[in-house]
């Protein structure tokens, strides 16, 4: 079954227990490389398929992009191919209602986010 979780509440486990999930980041690299989570790991939508492997499904596995619609896509793709993956909604929010200033300026607070 497709499951999604929120922004805050991917910030409220992902902040008390970092190391129990696996972050993937489906964007482009330019995209990446300007903000991304911290210790997320960036496998573009269009490459995929040649890094499934690399994909540690013994934590869990939470897709991310800039909107949320590839990780949706990937999300719903692995969900019907019987991969335990989850789509964070909106995961830019969490700076844009928090910290407005921060996406302008880049100076994004490190205990959630970090700068390449």
């Amino acid at each position: 079954m497709y499951k999604e979780i929120s922004s805050v509440d991917f910030k409220d486990k992902y902040l008390v227990s970092p190391e129990k999930y696996e972050i993937i980041d489906v964007r482009q690299p330019e995209e990446f490389t300007q903000i991304r989570i911290k210790w997320s790991k960036l496998i573009p939508l269009d490459k995929f398929g040649e890094h499934l492997n690399s994909i540690d499904w013994n934590k869990e596995v939470i897709f991310v992009c800039r909107s949320w619609s590839r990780s949706r896509y990937i999300t719903q793709v692995l969900d019907q191919h019987w991969y335990n993956a989850t789509n964070l909604a909106w995961w830019i929010s969490i700076l844009r209602f928090n910290c407005q200033e921060c996406i302008e300026s880049w100076n994004v607070d490190t205990k959630y986010f970090e700068k390449k």
